[in-house]
C-alpha cells in the first residue's frame, strides 16, 4: 500500500469510496442518500486542499481530506473500502493526516466522526472533546462524537 495526492479526475472514485464506506454501516439507502451531498468529493475540493489516496496495486482502497486552519485543522474525511479494512489502512491514513497537519503548521486535529468511526479514532490517540445532535430516522438521540489529536 502506498500513499499518494489525490488528482482532480479520481473525485468520482473517492466520492464512490465514501458512499460505500458509509453504507458499511447499515444505514439505509435513503438515508446514504441524504448525506449524499456531504460524502461528495469535487474536483475543486482536490485542488485546493490536502487530498491524499491509499493505494493497493492501481486500486484506491482509501482516502483522508483535511481543512487547513491556522493551527487547528480539520479532519474532513477518512474513508477506507469495507473490502479493505481492517488491515491497517485506515491508521496508515490517519497517521498520514496527522503528519500532514503538523509539517502545514496545525498543532491540533479535530473529527466530527461517525458514530461508528469513534472506536477507531480513540484506537488512533484521539480524544472525545464533544459531540453534536445527528438525528437520523429511527435514532432520535443519535449523535456523532467529536475528538481531537494533538500533532506535534
Amino acid at each position: 500500500m502506498k500513499i499518494r495526492p489525490a488528482q482532480g479526475h479520481e473525485a468520482k472514485a473517492l466520492t464512490a469510496i465514501a458512499l460505500e464506506a458509509k453504507a458499511f454501516w447499515g444505514y439505509p439507502a435513503k438515508t446514504i442518500e441524504s448525506w449524499k451531498q456531504e460524502l461528495t468529493v469535487s474536483t475543486q475540493a482536490i485542488t485546493s486542499r490536502p487530498i491524499f489516496v491509499a493505494v493497493v496495486g492501481e486500486e484506491i482502497v482509501g482516502f483522508y481530506s483535511l481543512l487547513p486552519s491556522h493551527d487547528a485543522w480539520k479532519l474532513e474525511d477518512l474513508w477506507v473500502l469495507p473490502r479493505f479494512m481492517e488491515r491497517g489502512i485506515g491508521r496508515a491514513l490517519m497517521a498520514h493526516a496527522l503528519e500532514t497537519a503538523a509539517r502545514g503548521g496545525a498543532s491540533s486535529v479535530t473529527v466530527d466522526a461517525d458514530p461508528n468511526a469513534e472506536s477507531f479514532y480513540l484506537a488512533c490517540g484521539g480524544v472525545r472533546c464533544g459531540e453534536v445532535p445527528a438525528p437520523i430516522p429511527g435514532e432520535p438521540a443519535r449523535v456523532r462524537p467529536q475528538l481531537a489529536f494533538r500533532t506535534l
